[in-house]
């Protein structure tokens, strides 16, 4: 077996050939690049259901993939540990001096023998390298090694024996999570109920100019309760990968042709009732009456949230910052109607 400079740089570099992701690692090619399929348990308020593990596809950090038969010339063959072996015996010399610190890409010479002796006993034995188009190497790594700052400071092992089709799982971004997360978060459209409503003569729900007009919602978590705040965790099934992304809104605005209002969570939350005073609920005045709008005002009630997250890496590192905010909205419509006379009892 000859080791050129290109395959010596290859066999340090680990650089893949085109098509080497479809390998059975469960990654697949996409138009915005490589994602993996992750076991993920979700929990929290704001977790669909009732939470539990399910799929998600997600770039990966980094991921493993067999040993591509191109290193060498002859070609290696990843499945034969023995072929590993005679491409590593073959290359060894060559990593001293300026290279030396590629000796530290490889395990120790006895992981290369037992690799063998594994094949040998009835184990099917795959040689797998950390792929060079992983953003960092380092999280799937077994070891990394500090070497002077004139190498690069740190070396990360890239290769290593595994039962074929069972690598480890690929290494997943915390920040990466917690963005997969925000898009499965559960905050539904604020469904608002409100009074006065006509039941009698003239619109059908109208209410009237100048009366405060009560809106609330339906549900409480459409505002995240009395606190605002809705929050989801997911966790990466075998690793120490999660990210908690906690969504917070200063509760519910409601917009109509002329005007707005924003009502904190505990307003919004608030029922009118007989002998509530105004003061107290989420109220609008209409200055006049909803002519030429056939079907009553339209008024957009919404909610608008700020994402923040936290989590931690494999190795137990705090991470946390802030992602895009949310926004949920819907639109009912508001006859409005002049009142010459307040007739009691009209609520």
């Amino acid at each position: 077996m000859s080791v050129s400079a290109a395959a010596l740089a290859a066999a340090v570099a680990a650089p893949l050939p085109a098509g080497a992701r479809d390998d059975g690692t469960g990654g697949e090619g996409t138009g915005n690049g490589y994602e993996v399929g992750v076991e993920v348990t979700i929990s929290g308020d704001g977790a669909p259901g009732t939470g539990g593990t399910i799929e998600v596809s997600l770039p990966p950090v980094c991921w493993w993939e067999p040993i591509p038969s191109n290193v060498a010339d002859p070609p290696v063959d990843a499945t034969d540990p023995k072929s590993v072996y005679e491409w590593f015996k073959d290359i060894l010399p060559h990593l001293s001096g300026h290279a030396a610190s590629g000796r530290l890409a490889f395990p120790d010479t006895q992981v290369f023998k037992d690799a063998i002796k594994r094949e040998k006993a009835g184990e099917d034995i795959t040689w797998y390298q950390i792929s060079s188009n992983s953003k960092d190497v380092k999280p799937c790594s077994p070891e990394v090694h500090d070497v002077p700052p004139q190498r690069g400071d740190e070396v990360a092992q890239i290769y290593a024996p595994f039962v074929a089709g069972e690598p480890p799982e690929p290494a997943v971004d915390p920040e990466t999570l917690a963005i997969e997360a925000r898009e499965l978060m559960v905050i539904d459209e604020p469904d608002v109920e409100r009074n006065p409503k006509i039941d009698g003569s003239g619109p059908v729900g109208a209410t009237f100019v100048n009366i405060p007009t009560w809106f609330w919602v339906t549900d409480p978590e459409m505002v995240g309760g009395a606190e605002g705040t809705r929050t989801i965790r997911a966790e990466v099934l075998g690793t120490g990968v999660w990210a908690e992304v906690t969504a917070e809104t200063g509760g519910l605005s409601v917009a109509y042709p002329g005007g707005s209002q924003q009502c904190p969570p505990e307003v919004a939350l608030r029922e009118w009732s007989p002998g509530s005073s105004d003061a107290a609920g989420c109220t609008v005045s209409f200055p006049r009456a909803s002519v030429g709008f056939p079907d009553g005002y339209p008024v957009e009630a919404s909610t608008q949230w700020n994402a923040t997250w936290e989590g931690e890496t494999g190795d137990g590192e705090s991470v946390g910052g802030e992602l895009d905010p949310l926004q949920r909205s819907t639109t009912v419509n508001v006859p409005v109607a002049e009142v010459q006379t307040l007739v009691q009892g009209a609520r």
